[in-house]
């Protein structure tokens, strides 16, 4: 399985999910940003806030990650 693993992060991802992981790694950038100048600024900004800003992340490190492992 990790062989499997190791070759589908290898080949040649589609046009379309190289866009998407594009689009994925810079909102996630994006949010990840938004976290750490709230911890090292201190913006204290609302809980749930951050809160939603810690589960876009999640979310765009698996979507970057599913869109990594496609194939053509």
């Amino acid at each position: 399985m990790l062989k499997t693993i190791q070759e589908r992060w290898k080949a040649d991802s589609p046009k379309f999910f190289i866009q998407l992981k594009k689009i994925a790694l810079k909102i996630g950038g994006s949010s990840a940003a938004i976290l750490v100048a709230n911890s090292t600024i201190g913006l204290n900004l609302n809980a749930s806030l951050l809160t939603c800003v810690g589960y876009v992340v999640a979310a765009c490190v698996a979507i970057a990650g599913t869109a990594q492992l496609t194939k053509e």
